[in-house]
């Protein structure tokens, strides 16, 4: 609830959340607060009214969100617990719906590879995890689209470089959709998150792969060759992932946006530098803020003469799923 209950009394709050974050009726309220249980009908917009709460109160922040983002309804979607998304990997889609057929797991398909589960799912020892599915946000799932319309890269085996890799999650999707016809490489700054990576591309079946550590910030450990396309999924505030980890509105502080920003158009310059003529850099963050999206996008257009082929927001808001961004460039 953030700051959306701040005058009321601690069990006046655990009273309040539990009744805007709810749906259905509960034993608790029926016995402390049997007026609000009856109202546990209510929409979200509807319960909010009732308590005098507005957007602002909730999320804070409305200042810098991008104006692509409607701020009430992203707002209001704190209150709901997002699903849980995993994306069937390539061949292994019937094996996985047979196995949470069998299981009895409550699940819905959202597309031929993207499946939603109740958040609290538990797939330990259901789902060979990477090897069959991959635990991956339905808006993530999604970031490489302009791919399907630009079938030279799904034709062709291109050289691939994750420039901000993590644990690899980008690196699998591509390499997925392109059939595994791809020269990866992946970087990191960080050494434990490589290793993890690793272990994550050992049970994906990921093979053949280079892989160093890299201060992109610092421009230090650059690689030589160009690259036909460059994942640079940056280093971000994470607000659009903030309603599965709500702590962060309250106690995020805003100037930390400008030092996010700053960060990206670093990364980001170095990385261009090894992208091939006609080549796709793909510039991706979880944020929802403009100063890392709209604001770098233009800084890279105006500095490195880059065409734009697509810009747009994944919003989650609306699907109990994650908000994305998401740019893709090219240089001619």
């Amino acid at each position: 609830m953030g700051d959306a209950l701040r005058e009321k009394t601690t069990e006046e709050k655990i009273i309040g959340a539990a009744f805007l974050c709810n749906s259905e009726e509960s034993e608790m309220l029926a016995a402390i607060a049997p007026e609000l249980n009856k109202k546990m009908h209510l929409n979200t917009e509807k319960k909010c009214a009732f308590f005098k709460i507005v957007p602002a109160d909730i999320f804070p922040f409305g200042g810098e969100l991008s104006e692509e983002i409607d701020q009430k309804l992203f707002s209001i979607s704190f209150l709901l617990q997002p699903s849980l998304f995993i994306r069937m990997r390539r061949g292994k889609a019937v094996m996985v719906l047979e196995k949470l057929t069998e299981s009895g797991i409550a699940f819905e398909e959202i597309s031929a590879s993207c499946i939603s589960l109740p958040s609290a799912t538990k797939l330990d020892g259901l789902i060979n995890l990477n090897k069959e599915a991959v635990v991956q946000d339905r808006n993530s799932q999604l970031v490489f689209s302009y791919l399907q319309q630009d079938n030279v890269f799904l034709e062709n085996e291109p050289s691939v470089w994750d420039c901000c890799a993590a644990s690899g999650g980008k690196s699998i999707l591509l390499y997925d959709l392109l059939h595994g016809h791809a020269h990866l490489t992946v970087s990191d700054i960080r050494e434990n998150i490589l290793n993890n990576l690793r272990n994550r591309f050992k049970d994906a079946g990921i093979k053949n792969y280079y892989s160093f550590i890299a201060d992109l910030e610092a421009g230090k450990h650059l690689p030589e060759k160009k690259y036909d396309i460059i994942i640079c999924d940056a280093p971000c505030t994470g607000s659009g992932t903030w309603s599965r980890t709500p702590e962060q509105v309250s106690f995020f502080d805003v100037n930390r946006i400008n030092d996010y920003a700053a960060k990206q158009k670093n990364i980001a310059s170095a990385a261009i530098h090894n992208l091939k003529k006609d080549g796709l850099f793909f510039y991706i963050t979880c944020s929802v803020f403009k100063k890392e999206n709209e604001d770098v996008v233009d800084y890279l257009k105006e500095k490195f003469h880059l065409q734009l082929l697509q810009m747009e927001y994944l919003k989650g808001y609306e699907r109990r799923a994650d908000t994305m961004f998401v740019a893709v460039f090219t240089r001619q």
